[in-house]
């Protein structure tokens, strides 16, 4: 423990590359082995945080990890494979220590809300107060790669389980489904994520109270039930949207010979068979039989054809959505419609699927922008087109919208797109609870599995 205290201590900043950002042990005879690993790797670690935290993943390099560190590479790989194993490591060690943190802010309280509060709080507080390794933690981990993602979810889970034991002390014993609380914990990341990003105006500290006023309003008895309609298909739109929608898929592709048309559906197809980072131009030009001077007349870069190809696919499938939403007889009704009618879009094009959640954020932080970007435009749509007496908050929609944009991530990244169509009423809850209240909520999504259709709330 007092290595890790002394490895906190910084002797210079980021901006000194040149120089070991902490202090090494003071030399003395007959130091254990043991105590002099453990120094050097909780250095280490304080790099790779520095290292992330203010340039991303893509910028570090073992030299430059040991130089900061002050240590050999020789001695860097005495404890790491590489640099994506120190990472993970240092991921590990972040979230251990945060969650460590957050379990010690409820000590003390022995009801379960005040205890919900202090949790919401110490995490708030935490990312405040670490920005660095808040950006590593939420930011960065999705760049890594499948072993950073597997990582997170795990993490992610540890946190769930958390809000989920202390909802399960609420003297009331109402049940929340697990779906409805991992939604939870992916719009409490996603919000925290946007600020790490953009620096909002509003501070993380300054809205930990609405946000776990956003996790209460998911608590009802009904819930429950929700949790179980996860079994039958998505929502239908109506066919005429899916005849357009394919008309305008096949016409996006290529088939009418467009040659950025015809670059959009090569980059698109062969980062959803190969990966982001074995796209180069010569493959993109091969498979869309056009010349460089073509691909340059279009693109800047294999990023912004890439960047391009994905916000295309996005679109496409919003504009399915806002047809399902444009054509149902009530507000509710056509928010659950659009999120059928996108589910079922991610489902039926793997290559939305691949390029939306696994590779959209290998290009690095441009990316990371253009998504948070997305899902803005997607709050702002959602609270607009809400009633005016029911229009929620900012916040309660950017939070909202983060937790379904999480389990459609969660069900897309781990092979699970097909079962999108179960999962409905559940991304339905989480974005109808918080506006219209949560038992009227569940109740109409309720009766919308029964013969009659959904009804306009009054």
């Amino acid at each position: 423990m007092a290595a890790a205290r002394e490895a906190a201590a910084p002797v210079a900043t980021a901006d000194e590359p040149s120089e070991a950002l902490y202090r090494k042990l003071s030399p003395g005879p007959g130091r254990p082995a043991r105590e002099v690993a453990l120094h050097q790797r909780a250095r280490i670690h304080g790099a790779m945080v520095e290292i992330v935290g203010e340039r991303g993943y893509r910028a570090v390099t073992v030299r430059e990890l040991a130089r900061l560190a002050g240590v050999s590479t020789r001695a860097f790989y005495e404890h790491f494979d590489g640099k994506e194993d120190c990472f993970l490591r240092t991921y590990e060690v972040v979230v251990q220590r945060a969650a460590g943190r957050i379990v010690a802010a409820q000590r003390g309280e022995r009801d379960w809300e005040p205890r919900l509060q202090c949790a919401f709080s110490a995490f708030a507080e935490e990312i405040e107060g670490k920005p660095h390794a808040g950006r590593l933690a939420l930011v960065e981990t999705l760049a890594v790669g499948p072993l950073a993602l597997e990582q997170m979810r795990r993490a992610e889970g540890m946190f769930e389980a958390m809000v989920g034991e202390s909802f399960a002390k609420a003297p009331d014993e109402v049940a929340t489904p697990a779906l409805i609380v991992k939604g939870i914990v992916a719009g409490v990341g996603g919000v925290a994520r946007t600020r790490l990003l953009e620096d909002g105006e509003r501070e993380l500290p300054d809205i930990a109270e609405e946000l776990m006023e956003w996790a209460l309003s998911y608590r009802c008895e009904a819930a429950a039930e929700i949790g179980g309609l996860d079994s039958g298909p998505a929502p239908s739109s109506p066919a005429g949207g899916l005849e357009a929608s394919a008309a305008a898929e096949r016409e996006s592709d290529g088939t009418l010979g467009d040659e950025r048309a015809l670059i959009l559906s090569a980059v698109a197809k062969l980062a959803a068979t190969d990966g982001y980072w074995q796209l180069t131009v010569p493959r993109i030009r091969s498979a869309a039989g056009v010349s460089r001077r073509s691909f340059d007349a279009q693109f800047e870069s294999v990023e912004d054809c890439f960047l391009a190809a994905l916000e295309l696919r996005v679109e496409r499938a919003l504009s399915q959505a806002k047809r399902a939403y444009v054509e149902a007889p009530s507000w509710p009704l056509g928010i659950h419609r659009a999120l059928g009618a996108l589910c079922d879009r991610i489902a039926r094009d793997p290559v939305l699927g691949r390029l939306g959640f696994a590779e959209a954020f290998a290009p690095g932080l441009d990316s990371m922008r253009r998504r948070e970007s997305i899902m803005a435009s997607i709050s702002a749509l959602f609270r607009e087109s809400a009633p005016a007496e029911l229009r929620p908050s900012e916040l309660t929609a950017e939070a909202s919208v983060a937790a379904i944009w999480g389990i459609l991530h969660y069900y897309v990244g781990s092979g699970q797109a097909q079962r999108l169509g179960q999962v409905v009423p559940v991304l339905s809850y989480l974005a109808l609870a918080p506006a219209l209240g949560a038992p009227v909520a569940a109740d109409a999504l309720l009766r919308e599995r029964s013969p009659l259709a959904l009804q306009p709330v009054q």
